[in-house]
């Protein structure tokens, strides 16, 4: 987007924002050893109490759907450098039958083993310091996507080789990095490969993240809290059926959510631009003062339900200004609109 190019300036960028600490998932050498299902992990826990210590549940790229990882029945056996495998027995029963595949390869002519490198056998081949931000809440992306997928994560899953995280708590970032201007900057300056947006990090670390005050900041995080627990509530729902019908209120709702976030988004980047077609969202957000989803007592869902009906009531300034948003020649550009 030119408008974006013009006033990077006035932002920080993503790699600034974060202290660096974007993050590759875990390279294995051997998926078939270290990752197993819900049946295996059992198993190895009935054998012996601690393997379950280092058995960690797994995300993979397919998982990551935008605001929330999709549940497979994956586990990975975390073997880090360092490890003291005597102390997990089964675990090393389980890893011996691979040993040979395991064992490094001593010259490239080997037809068995995983890359060089100063680590035993049963480890992960590379020294993944940084292993304790798999526990902490997290932002999660597939390395490459046709579609916004970042996903946030609170039950601290570990990460396969395709997947990028970053470290840290933060539900104004996703609303950000999910925007519908966020998507354009990446289609603009990420590679393509094979119709899809290719995240390497060096080019995400250049997102630009815009400002905000303190009230903007707990005003988005509320919304992104509706989302993200309307995404955990529907996420099991089929395309299609009776049970589709009975939620389509509540899609409904989701998407309503989404939509003001991505337009609140969008005014923080573009202010001017924005104001002088009068579309004011974050002043109306603000005045809504809505409630944090933790402090929200008793039956969340009903009472998101009644924050929906208010918000997306026609004559509300908000879903006016919604409606028309995409009158905004800067907005047709950035959402792809002819």
């Amino acid at each position: 987007m030119e408008t974006m190019r013009m006033s990077l300036g006035e932002y920080m960028n993503l790699g600034e924002y974060v202290n660096g600490k974007i993050y590759h998932g875990i390279k294995t050498g051997f998926n078939e050893a270290f990752v197993i299902d819900g049946i295996k992990r059992a198993e190895l826990v009935a054998k012996d109490p601690k393997s379950a210590e280092i058995i960690k549940p797994l995300a993979v790229t397919e998982d990551v759907r935008k605001w929330h990882i999709r549940e497979n029945d994956k586990w990975l056996i975390f073997t880090r450098r360092g490890i003291n495998i005597n102390h997990y027995p089964a675990i090393k029963e389980h890893l011996e039958q691979w040993r040979e595949d395991l064992t490094h390869k001593q010259s490239s002519s080997n037809v068995k083993g995983r890359k060089t490198g100063r680590y035993q056998w049963y480890e992960i081949p590379d020294d993944v310091d940084y292993y304790q931000a798999f526990e902490a809440p997290k932002i999660i992306y597939p390395d490459i996507a046709k579609e916004s997928r970042f996903a946030f994560d609170t039950k601290k899953y570990y990460l396969g080789n395709t997947i990028y995280f970053i470290a840290k708590n933060d539900l104004f970032l996703i609303a950000i990095l999910n925007s519908s201007i966020v998507w354009s900057y990446c289609r603009e300056n990420l590679s393509v490969l094979s119709g899809a947006l290719r995240f390497s990090r060096q080019v995400v670390e250049k997102i630009p993240i815009p400002t905000a005050t303190e009230p903007q900041h707990k005003a988005i995080e509320t919304l992104v809290s509706y989302v993200l627990y309307l995404s955990e509530q529907l996420k099991d729902i089929p395309s299609h059926g009776e049970k589709l019908m009975e939620v389509a209120d509540d899609k409904l709702m989701l998407s309503y959510f989404e939509q003001i976030i991505d337009a609140v988004v969008i005014e923080l980047y573009l202010p001017d631009e924005l104001h002088a077609h009068d579309k004011q969202f974050m002043r109306h957000l603000l005045q809504e003062n809505l409630q944090s989803l933790d402090k929200i007592q008793g039956d969340k869902m009903q009472a998101l339900r009644e924050i929906f009906r208010r918000l997306f009531d026609r004559e509300h300034p908000i879903r006016v200004s919604i409606f028309f948003l995409d009158s905004v020649p800067v907005v047709r550009t950035i959402r792809g609109v002819a």
